[in-house]
């Protein structure tokens, strides 16, 4: 797409990228000017009405007296604005909330400090990496793993809720793809646009659509302020962000198809699957699971587990073999290991291929 082509901000908002933004923003502009408006004529009458009766020498004041016109005026007048918002609002309130019969579906889990994301078939995208079609309305089912979160596009001007023990629902229409454009800092992007992470099979950096937590969710224990410049991307709240690629729908058909390719980085080597699990573990597993042996983690230590016996805590045992490791992830409470009781493991939902890179990689921890 050229990039040229791209919408424009206005003063106050950013780009509009999808079919809902206008109408959102009109209400917008609407309620500014009014309120603008209305402080002008307010301020103007109060300087005037302080100049016309201020006190003078000589001169006694008088009371006050009734005005039944101008009681009807500024009972009517304000009442005539707000249900014209009313109106407007609601409308485009109920607009907003109920999605096209003809939407596709996509189930959004937050967690801290990551946003998954599953497409029809049970195919699930990178960590914080959401692509959609052109064109195409598209429902997203959400639901927390843990705390509140809101899942916030600015672009798209949607915003909901994420809380645990529910569901809620949010839809948008895309209304133009996404320049392919790569980046290494933000500024080497056009407007309403950042620099995510490098995207699935990419080589590089591109410039994406962001994705926002709306909701305070927490820090881990013992954050420091250093570590909120330092710690990087979604490792707390104020950096639980992700990344939105609009793409065509032929491609995203072939996304479904296949599913997440793996990494550029990994392609064309002899140990694919086990570079694809090493990314995969720095991606989601590396702030509770170390693989050196030694350093001490709030989970088990992948280095040597592959294939050793594992006690649980309700006295039983098994080895760590394929099954186990699969099921450890996708039901990480059903086996829980002696030692770990007050671990609190959120379940992940990836494809086979990015199952058998991961077991492929703790494999490679024995050797």
């Amino acid at each position: 797409m050229d990039e040229n082509n791209l919408p424009e901000g206005t003063l106050q908002l950013p780009p509009q990228w999808s079919t809902l933004a206008p109408e959102v923003d009109e209400m917008y502009y609407f309620i500014y000017w009014v309120s603008v408006a209305f402080t002008v004529v307010i301020f103007a009458a109060m300087i005037y009405f302080m100049w016309k009766y201020r006190r003078r020498p000589g001169l006694k004041a008088k009371p006050t007296g009734h005005s039944t016109a101008l009681e009807i005026g500024w009972t009517f007048a304000p009442l005539i604005l707000l249900v014209v918002l009313f109106h407007q609002g609601f409308t485009g309130y109920v607009r907003g909330a109920v999605a096209p019969e003809d939407s596709i579906e996509v189930r959004v889990r937050g967690m801290q400090w990551n946003w998954e994301f599953e497409h029809r078939g049970g195919v699930i995208d990178d960590l914080n990496y959401l692509r959609v079609p052109v064109n195409t309305p598209v429902r997203l089912i959400m639901s927390s793993s843990d705390v509140l979160h809101s899942f916030f596009v600015p672009a798209f001007r949607v915003k909901r809720d994420v809380v645990p023990g529910m569901y809620s629902t949010l839809w948008f229409e895309a209304t133009q793809e996404t320049p392919d454009i790569q980046c290494e800092s933000d500024a080497d992007c056009p407007e309403g646009l950042w620099c995510g992470n490098t995207p699935p099979g990419g080589e590089a950096r591109e410039c994406v659509l962001p994705i926002f937590c709306a909701e305070y969710c927490g820090a881990p224990r013992g954050i420091t302020a250093s570590a909120f410049d330092e710690g990087g991307r979604n490792t707390n709240h104020s950096t639980m962000m992700g990344d939105l690629k609009v793409i065509t729908q032929a491609e995203y058909d072939e996304f479904i198809e296949l599913g997440p390719p793996p990494p550029a980085s990994c392609q064309g080597r002899d140990d694919i699957n086990e570079c694809w699990g090493e990314q995969i573990h720095q991606s989601y597993c590396v702030a509770c699971h170390s693989v050196d042996g030694a350093t001490q983690a709030p989970a088990p230590n992948w280095k040597g587990l592959f294939g050793n016996q594992r006690q649980f805590v309700d006295g039983s045992s098994a080895t760590a073999d394929e099954n186990y490791i699969r099921q450890s992830i996708l039901q990480p409470q059903s086996q829980i290991v002696q030692g770990y009781n007050n671990v609190n493991m959120p379940p992940f939902r990836f494809s086979d291929r990015q199952l058998d890179a991961i077991i492929a990689y703790m494999r490679s921890l024995n050797e």
